[in-house]
């Protein structure tokens, strides 16, 4: 086995990775929602539809915008974004130091420390974590689940040239390709979208012209405006150029630590090491705090 699976990690990281997922769903599917309907209003708003002397596409109007009402008041209520934001940073965390510790890594080192005070100072610092987690996304944990699972203290006994193996495979190399596959992701994403718009605004620049000859009765341009508008607000919830830089940079970094691996000979050198690598893994999720905060 390379890697630790996800159901022998801490306790607190399932949660909060199960958190931040919903958190992150509810958030694109109420923002996708909202801004689909403010397109919609302003479809409608752009022509009249009579039904039994009744503006149809008034009414239709109307209720799009009473819907784009009542899901902005449940993202100022709810806050799924900020609960998205916090159970992610939690989840890591705590993967952070589940991994630390197995790799015999600062604060967690295995050379001459008292295992039980090692173990004592993970739960500390678990603890701390579930702590500062829960006004902004209560996680349930059950009686079953286990913060120090066996699993983990196995890997933290075994001879530093396998904790070396099983933590570059499982952690470092893993965690790189991560990166780079969501690097490459984002910026085909914000390339598409760049073009979408691109085109977006052509077609509006030609509806405008029609309409400026009179040859078409309906405000086209401002139905391909509310489109753009909606499509940048996307693009800026999603940040696909930002999180490609962040992503790229992350993946390069961890590539030079990679390339240092076989440096350390003593558990000592080791330590510092490992701390090293989850510095860097760190940085790169403060830099996704901050832009999705």
């Amino acid at each position: 086995m390379e890697s630790i699976p996800p159901e022998e990690f801490p306790a607190i990281f399932r949660a909060a990775d199960r958190t931040a997922i919903l958190g992150q769903r509810r958030l694109m599917v109420t923002t996708g929602l909202r801004l689909g309907t403010l397109v919609t209003a302003a479809t409608f708003g752009a022509f009249s539809m009579d039904v039994a002397n009744i503006d149809l596409a008034a009414v239709i109007a109307a209720a799009a915008l009473a819907c784009a009402l009542v899901l902005e008041v449940y993202l100022l209520t709810a806050m799924p974004g900020h609960q998205w934001s916090q159970a992610r940073v939690a989840a890591e965390s705590a993967k952070s130091l589940a991994w630390r510790y197995v790799a015999g890594g600062e604060p967690f080192g295995c050379a001459g420390q008292d295992e039980q005070g090692v173990d004592d100072l993970l739960l500390r610092r678990l603890g701390s974590i579930a702590r500062d987690l829960h006004p902004f996304a209560p996680i349930p944990l059950s009686d079953e689940d286990a913060q120090l699972t066996a699993t983990m203290k196995r890997t933290r006994r075994l001879p530093l040239d396998e904790r070396r193996r099983r933590y570059l495979a499982g952690r470092v190399d893993d965690q790189r390709s991560w990166y780079r596959g969501r690097a490459m992701a984002n910026e085909r994403r914000a390339s598409r979208w760049s073009v979408a718009l691109a085109v977006l605004e052509a077609l509006g620049l030609v509806a405008a012209v029609l309409n400026g000859a009179n040859v078409l009765d309906v405000d086209l341009p401002g139905i391909v405006g509310a489109l753009g508008a909606a499509g940048i607000a996307w693009i800026q919830t999603r940040q696909y150029r930002r999180l490609a830089s962040a992503y790229s940079l992350a993946a390069l970094e961890l590539g030079e630590i990679v390339a240092r691996a076989e440096w350390p000979s003593s558990e000592e050198e080791w330590a510092r090491f490992v701390h090293e690598a989850e510095e860097t893994i760190s940085r790169e999720h403060a830099l996704w705090r901050t832009s999705h905060g």
